[in-house]
């Protein structure tokens, strides 16, 4: 019997170019080491270039588990960082560094899906995350192009062709389809074919079971001749697939990529996003583009982004922390039940949620230690019209009438986080001082999965016994292990 021929997708060779840009060497541990630097970043003020470098470094070497890393491979995470999010700003003529917006933005807000949602709504091909050759390359190709929009578009629009069709399922994508029929393929990421054009590509070469990655294509070799590996070539698409996974734009099964179903308010701000950083667009005239040309490009380019880090965008929906049948605490329904309850279910900030969180775990705690009469009495006494230095006012249950002041700080991400810092104001650090062994930390830690809670009793007698790191920067710069603390069980509220 005749073996069957294999059928494989053919970009034209006039329209293939490759799309590459910086592939962080931590791309597997990038929520905890994002927040990770973004703490660290905000702990180095404003220096020479050279000091800010040394203390960049000292922090990447001092990440979990990179003490032992060769300097090369730390080196190559000193460029990476700066050069995909643009943590800090250097200027060389005036010899100063500083930390950036987004490293703050991602800091004070601890919101890394939103972080990365940000990013990506402003990440796009030109940009100054590429080398000046790249940039060069990407404008003589007339390449303008958006990478997470395309995406969503595509799959929005091969979502209505099934139904179309009369298929009941959801469109979906894998790394090989986007690297092929998106990202490698200058008619798209030019925008001379629309997102229905691609989608309808991709639903016919499925029922025509057409191949993508072939190793014996001559577009598919190294500069040394030898053909890359089918990982190789779609480790770009591939990349910023997964971080719209991280972002909870896309969901992942079996290697295919969807729309995430419950967010489609965030999905139609990508997909109909026209924001652009317009500062190469006069340059795609030009024959000739002289590099000194890019490079004042870039610090407009960095400005641009971290302009673009809008706390009012991206809020995490609260469906995504709780579940949709979880009982809701008192304090919480007073305080954001009119934002539960409506169509756009988000916080009006993260703590709000994590103080309605601990405010069911200290009411819980209270009645289970048979201290009932103390329960409608746990409140939370911050406001934006006054700051007592501590979020929640609860009680000890030990047998005294001896209060528990309790201050919130909380963290969302989609993956479990295990990078514990955080920062305390002033007033905070001072209340924490006067009122000591009844003042608590409730560090509160929020993934799809899991919730973790540690719990950091009287934080300046912590300090002063070596058990917390704190570093004073308009206030203290927290940070701790699990070496000396351990998870406390989260309860939840059930009258």
């Amino acid at each position: 019997m005749a073996k069957k021929e294999i059928t494989y997708y053919q970009v034209p060779d006039k329209y293939w170019y490759r799309i590459h840009f910086v592939r962080p060497r931590f791309k597997s541990n990038i929520e905890n080491v994002l927040l990770y630097m973004a703490n660290e970043c905000c702990r180095i003020p404003k220096c020479s270039c050279e000091e800010y470098s040394r203390r960049y470094f000292n922090a990447i070497k001092m990440f979990p588990g990179n003490i032992d890393m060769a300097d090369k491979t730390l080196h190559n995470w000193r460029t990476e960082i700066p050069a995909l999010f643009g943590f800090y700003k250097e200027d060389k003529e005036a010899d100063t560094t500083e930390t950036s917006k987004m490293a703050i933005f991602l800091h004070e807000n601890q919101d890394l899906t939103q972080f990365l949602r940000l990013f990506l709504h402003s990440f796009q091909f030109p940009g100054g995350h590429m080398k000046p050759q790249d940039l060069k390359d990407i404008i003589h190709h007339d390449i303008r192009f958006k990478p997470a929009r395309t995406i969503i578009q595509v799959l929005m629009s091969g979502n209505r062709l099934l139904a179309d069709m009369g298929i009941e399922k959801e469109m979906s994508i894998s790394a090989e389809e986007a690297t092929y029929c998106i990202f490698n393929d200058t008619r798209v990421t030019s925008g001379k074919i629309l997102s229905e054009q691609v989608a309808q590509t991709i639903i016919d070469n499925r029922q025509n079971k057409v191949r993508y990655y072939n190793n014996q294509d001559p577009k598919v070799l190294s500069l040394t001749g030898q053909a890359r590996s089918k990982g190789d070539i779609t480790r770009y698409a591939g990349d910023i697939l997964d971080y719209m996974e991280i972002a909870n734009l896309l969901e992942k099964h079996n290697g295919y990529y969807f729309l995430k179903g419950n967010e489609l308010i965030s999905l139609d701000t990508f997909a109909n996003d026209t924001t652009w950083f317009s500062g190469y667009d006069t340059l795609y005239k030009k024959k000739d583009i002289e590099t000194v040309e890019l490079s004042k490009l870039e610090s407009m380019w960095f400005e641009y982004i971290n302009n673009s880090m809008n706390p009012n965008l991206f809020k995490t929906d609260l469906r995504t922390v709780i579940g949709q049948n979880e009982e809701i605490d008192v304090v919480f329904e007073d305080r954001i039940k009119d934002v539960v309850a409506s169509d756009n279910r988000t916080t009006k900030d993260i703590g709000n949620l994590g103080e309605a969180i601990v405010c069911g775990h200290e009411k819980m705690r209270l009645k289970i230690n048979g201290y009932d009469e103390f329960v409608k009495l746990v409140q939370v006494v911050d406001s934006p019209t006054y700051h007592p230095g501590f979020d929640i006012d609860s009680f000890e249950a030990d047998g005294t009438e001896n209060h528990r002041y309790i201050e919130v700080k909380t963290t969302i991400s989609k993956q479990r986080i295990q990078m514990y810092g955080f920062h305390m104001s002033p007033n905070e650090w001072r209340v924490a001082e006067t009122i000591k062994e009844h003042y608590c930390v409730y560090r509160l830690m929020l993934s799809e999965k899991e919730k973790i809670l540690f719990i950091l009793r009287n934080p300046v007698a912590l300090y002063k016994s070596d058990k917390i790191e704190a570093e004073p920067r308009n206030g203290m710069e927290i940070t701790f292990s699990t070496e000396h603390f351990e998870s406390t069980q989260l309860l939840s509220w059930k009258k």
